[in-house]
């Protein structure tokens, strides 16, 4: 209650600025007065015992109604709860109008009255009391399950019995009339029932913490505390105005006042979890075990005997509810466990242990397959519109694939993108006609908030006992199979134990290289470029190889391949550029400062990305955007030339150069040619290597030197080998020249004496 009286720092977010200031008024008035008030009920304090006009009057009643006040501002600033707040205001206001009552006219009235008309008010104030508490409770409760409402009448039935048991022993002891007992019974009797209230409440809210139940719930405690000592010393004889118990009547209305100062109400998320719940309607259940062993050796009442009685009685059901529950959760959650929770699909726990079924009971000549589908571009949905259309495009695939399988068939969703089927009495015909049916009904497009999505398949399957009969063998096969599918664009592939060596190679290989990437074993060689008419160095061209652990230095085409394959070329990329560039800074730094190029596969092209990756990258390293060199082939850019001229555009733009690599094995036209944002053609090696006996490739040549020169590009001749072809391209007219003439590739270490150099060798080929 401190909390409630002292000054908030901060004004609460449901309180106007104007509202706040009138609460600190208010609440600062009443702690003052209620201190004072409670000191003056101290022994010893007020000297001669008895009433006090000032004191028990004016003084008590001030803050009664300063509490009564604080509970009616409360209804004027804030909308929310405003009924549950004028029904409690009211049941604090009666009480006030009472004890003023009381003090200014009935307790000098001989005799006293039973029942007086503060007692009509007093009484009064139960009924609304119980009603803002029914109210206050509806809005923080959600309709709680079988269980909770059992805990919250154990609950409130084992501390009736415990309270009935209290009153019966008061009784006994007291004396008077008829009315006097009945009025001065009734008080307790009513905050019995308010506390049963509260109690149940937690009960329903499965004890979570309430603040305002809290406050409220002691509000009424020290009402009972306070009216069952009452009654005693009335009994007895021994009240005195003046006392602490006086004092104890009007913290009580305080306390309550107080409750109207937390927020408004809300549903409560956090409580006690697991068997903790259990612990106040267990207390109380034993408490009424308690009752009942104490009622076979010593005669009780029989109402508290009946109530402790129904208290065991609706324990007891609620252990057996508490059985079925748990029953219950243990059925949902091994039927959640094989589930998926997006698609409402099974998941790769219900496929594994379905095919393990179907492996044991399979006979002689019963076949089945297993299939894996994989969305084709699946992320690039996810990327553009986002994971929630992701989500719902899995959800409509998954009831698509539903339409396609039997009732004997299985369906899981194993993750991601990745589906899976169980087909039952298949043949590989019917597995594959099932598999085309499947990729037909997936092409379809899809419209989700009026955008048209279109996606596409790859499928592996595996037949049974054809190629494994393990679960694991069968699931293995049917992924290797998916991957084919997808990495070849063939939709829909049969595994074949006889490419089982062959898949398997593959799949080692690629796991290897995404080792390789993040453990340094790549390393480059570089390869020097030289200018034909003057013989100094042009630059040099960047060329990956493997170091791999076990089979040594492997070049390009042994793993390039399978990287475009499987997607691994960003990475890949990256690397090599991170690679080729720390070296082209090496070099700058030591004063031999030289252009370097570098391949990019037809993945890299596609990717809008790559020139603001190269930009930040060269801008890091402090390198000037001309030292780079990109070479694409010219296959790769008519693969999509429009994205592709999007690209190599975006990479002029920073600087960088472009070079088409391998000219004259593509199929581009002259016109395109002209288009293509390029600064150099690489004639390919072929023509280079038959120049000198056959006058049809010096022909080639010659024309597309003049070409080259006439579009303003430089020609770069490579794969010179021999000294006559490099007098022969030199004597065409070719600008730049490459080959193991001049130089074989090799670690940077070893070029660096060669950069020194920036010469052309002796006649004679490199070694």
């Amino acid at each position: 209650m401190d909390n409630c009286l002292a000054a908030a720092p901060q004004r609460p977010a449901w309180l106007t600025a104007r509202g706040e200031r009138t609460l600190r008024w208010l609440r600062r008035s009443l702690i003052v007065a209620l201190l004072a008030y409670t000191a003056t009920t101290v022994p010893g304090v007020r000297g001669e015992a008895g009433y006090n006009a000032v004191l028990d009057g004016w003084l008590q009643n001030a803050v009664l109604i300063a509490a009564t006040l604080l509970m009616f501002l409360r209804v004027c600033l804030v909308r929310r709860d405003r009924l549950q707040w004028v029904l409690l205001g009211i049941g604090v206001g009666l009480y006030t109008a009472g004890d003023t009552i009381y003090f200014a006219w009935v307790q000098f009235q001989t005799p006293l009255p039973y029942p007086s008309i503060a007692d009509v008010l007093w009484l009064a104030v139960y009924p609304f009391l119980y009603a803002g508490l029914v109210i206050a409770c509806r809005h923080r409760i959600d309709m709680p399950r079988r269980t909770v409402w059992l805990d919250s009448v154990v609950a409130a039935l084992g501390m009736s019995a415990v309270a009935a048991m209290a009153i019966s022993v008061i009784l006994h002891h007291t004396n008077g009339s008829t009315r006097q007992i009945l009025t001065t019974i009734s008080y307790p009797i009513g905050d019995l029932l308010l506390l049963v209230l509260v109690v149940g409440a937690y009960g329903l809210l499965e004890w979570r913490p309430d603040r305002m139940l809290s406050y409220l719930g002691i509000g009424i405690a020290l009402f009972a505390a306070a009216d069952t000592i009452f009654l005693l010393r009335l009994s007895t004889g021994t009240y005195v105005v003046g006392t602490p118990l006086d004092a104890t009547w009007v913290w009580a209305c305080v306390v309550i006042a107080c409750a109207a100062l937390r927020p408004p109400a809300r549903k409560a998320s956090m409580g006690f979890h697991g068997w903790t719940i259990l612990i106040v309607p267990t207390m109380f259940a034993l408490s009424s075990l308690g009752l009942l062993v104490y009622g076979s050796i010593r005669r009780l009442p029989l109402l508290t005997v009946g109530l402790a009685t129904v208290a065991l009685v609706c324990a007891i059901l609620r252990a057996g509810a508490t059985f079925r529950e748990v029953q219950q959760l243990a059925r949902t959650r091994d039927i959640q466990a094989r589930t998926d929770a997006l698609t409402g699909l099974g998941n790769r726990r219900l496929f594994h242990e379905a095919l393990l079924r179907r492996i044991d009971a399979l006979s002689a000549g019963d076949r089945f397959a297993v299939m894996f589908l994989d969305l084709d571009h699946f992320k690039e949905v996810n990327d553009s519109l986002g994971h929630s259309f992701g989500d719902r495009l899995l959800v409509d695939i998954g009831q698509r694939l539903t339409q396609h399988v039997r009732g004997t068939d299985v369906l899981v969703r194993l993750g991601g993108d990745e589906f899976a089927v169980l087909l039952d009495h298949s043949s590989r015909t019917s597995a594959e006609q099932i598999a085309h049916r499947l990729r037909a009904d997936i092409q379809r497009s899809f419209v989700f908030d009026g955008i048209t999505i279109h996606t596409d398949v790859s499928v592996g399957i595996a037949m049974c006992p054809d190629v494994a009969t393990t679960a694991d063998g069968l699931m293995q096969r049917a992924d290797l199979a998916m991957y084919e599918a997808k990495v070849d664009r063939r939709g829909c592939v049969v595994y074949s134990a006889v490419d089982h060596d062959d898949l398997t190679s593959r799949m080692r290989l690629i796991q290897e290289l995404r080792t390789a990437l993040t453990d340094g074993q790549l390393v480059m060689h570089y390869q020097p470029k030289i200018d034909l008419q003057s013989g100094r160095l042009e630059g040099v061209e960047a060329l990956v190889r493997w170091d791999h652990p076990d089979l040594g230095l492997l070049f390009p085409d042994s793993f390039i391949p399978e990287a475009e394959r499987y997607g691994l070329m960003r990475a890949l990329t990256t690397s090599v550029l991170t690679l080729a560039l720390d070296q082209a800074r090496e070099w700058q730094t030591a004063g031999t400062p030289t252009t370097m190029a570098i391949n990019i596969s037809a993945s890299n092209l596609l990717d809008v990305e790559l020139p603001e990756q190269i930009d930040t990258m060269l801008r890091i390293r402090g390198l000037e955007a001309n030292l780079l060199t990109v070479e694409v082939t010219e296959s790769t850019l008519m693969i999509d030339p429009l994205r592709a001229t999007t690209v190599l555009n975006a990479l002029r733009k920073t600087g960088v150069r472009v070079s088409v690599d391998d000219y004259g094995t593509g199929y581009s036209s002259l016109a395109r040619l002209r288009d293509l944002p390029v600064d150099e053609l690489k004639l390919d090696r072929s023509f280079i290597a038959h120049i000198d006996d056959d006058k049809r490739f010096a022909a080639i040549v010659t024309s597309t030197v003049e070409l080259a020169h006439a579009l303003g590009l430089t020609l770069v001749a490579e794969g010179i080998e021999t000294v006559e072809a490099l007098q022969r391209v030199s004597d065409f007219g070719c600008d730049i020249g490459q080959g193991y003439h001049i130089s074989r590739p090799m670690p940077a270490e070893e070029l660096t004496e060669w950069l020194r150099r920036s010469a052309v060798p002796d006649s004679q080929p490199a070694a």
